[in-house]
């Protein structure tokens, strides 16, 4: 699959990143790349919540790894490698909550 756009949202439904993702359905894994790294997902201590551009909704489980990588421009950018609950995939949930 390739990279789409989406954003991660608190269980308020604030947005605390937007960017680029792609996702392992394999491994019910996201590959996340915001924008800007504004540091609001480290903060966060609630649910998350991945939305996809389609409006779907995947409910993000546990920690995730950020990886810290020099970007082609020689600039720090982040990574996240995002889990998500299995199943709901196939479900679709609805973009409003």
């Amino acid at each position: 699959m390739g990279a789409d756009y989406g954003r991660v949202l608190n269980g308020g439904g604030e947005v605390l990143a937007t960017g680029a993702f792609e996702i392992n359905q394999e491994r019910c894994e996201i590959m996340f790349r915001p924008v800007v790294d504004s540091s609001l997902l480290d903060r966060e201590t609630g649910p998350l919540i991945m939305e996809l551009e389609d409006g779907r909704m995947l409910e993000l489980a546990g920690k995730y790894v950020r990886f810290r990588l020099n970007g082609p421009d020689g600039e720090r950018q982040s990574i996240y490698r995002l889990r998500y609950i299995a199943g709901q995939e196939a479900r679709g949930l609805p973009a409003s909550r």
